[in-house]
């Protein structure tokens, strides 16, 4: 077994680097297919999602919902309810584009709305840019405008909440839209999930710029093409000691017609003796 592990060491050792390779591909190819499933599952989401009718809130979020379905991301509500101005939050280090090709960072503004119930749904009502007056312009916008007051009506699309970000920040300043610390810091019983602000019923005078509607550019194809690229390289890797095989045995074929085997030791030369007439003829 020993001597034969020794024979054929150097082919065993291609096939153990063709496998590695292999397998080294194939697990490339599938993180590939996995960001191509990943980015097309929320082009499909929003597709479906966003411009859909809306419905009433209790029918995607009941009273006593706790969780929040991913498959509900981006769908338009309607719900009424009444502004707690109090619990207003701005959350920093948010883009827009507003359709141009470069964000531009400010803060989003997020308000409660009060159900009748007494639960909360916060309200992404749009973006404001940083401040350009004081001090310290960069740590808050210049105003933020208040909401209408008494009851409103509202459309809005849901969102998941994000997860929360630690930092010292100004009162009243969050780094992300983490539903349950913002909860908190209300005191308020909130939703599950929060939702952006699509329109409301009376409208305030003055309000944040509308968000940016999801980017769905379909570069998820480029994700599809690099999975079955790298399937392909597996299989060449598998073929390379094949094909390695194919050329020794062709050049051993080759030197045996020859008459030169690498194997074969050349035959002594033969030193030809006189012979006794050879002798007599001299």
């Amino acid at each position: 077994m020993l001597g034969l592990l020794r024979r054929h060491r150097e082919t065993i050792g291609l096939w153990l680097l063709a496998i590695t390779f292999a397998v080294a591909c194939v697990l490339l190819g599938r993180w590939q297919l996995h960001r191509y499933q990943d980015k097309h599952g929320r082009a499909a989401l929003v597709a479906r999602n966003y411009d859909a009718r809306p419905v009433e809130l209790a029918r995607l979020l009941p009273p006593a919902a706790t969780t929040f379905d991913p498959g509900d991301q981006w769908r338009p509500v309607r719900v009424s309810g009444t502004y707690d101005v109090a619990g207003t939050v701005l959350v920093r280090n948010r883009p827009r584009t507003g359709g141009g090709a470069d964000a531009v960072y400010g803060y989003e503004v997020v308000v409660p709305l009060v159900l009748d119930d007494g639960s909360a749904l916060l309200v992404d009502r749009g973006w404001l840019p940083n401040g350009s007056i004081g001090s310290a312009p960069g740590q808050a916008p210049d105003a933020v405008p208040a909401p209408a007051t008494g009851r409103v009506e509202v459309v809005a699309r849901l969102k998941a909440p994000e997860p929360a970000r630690s930092g010292d920040l100004p009162r009243g300043q969050v780094g992300s839209v983490a539903v349950a610390r913002i909860g908190a810091l209300s005191g308020l019983r909130v939703a599950p999930a929060y939702a952006v602000l699509v329109s409301e019923t009376p409208s305030a005078a003055t309000t944040p710029l509308p968000l940016d509607r999801p980017v769905v550019d379909g570069g998820e194809g480029i994700n599809a093409s690099y999975a079955v690229q790298w399937v392909l390289f597996a299989l060449l890797g598998l073929g390379f000691p094949v094909w390695v095989g194919r050329r020794r045995r062709a050049a051993l074929a080759e030197d045996a017609a020859a008459g030169a085997s690498p194997s074969a030791a050349p035959e002594p030369v033969r030193v030809r003796r006189p012979r006794i007439w050879d002798a007599d003829g001299e």
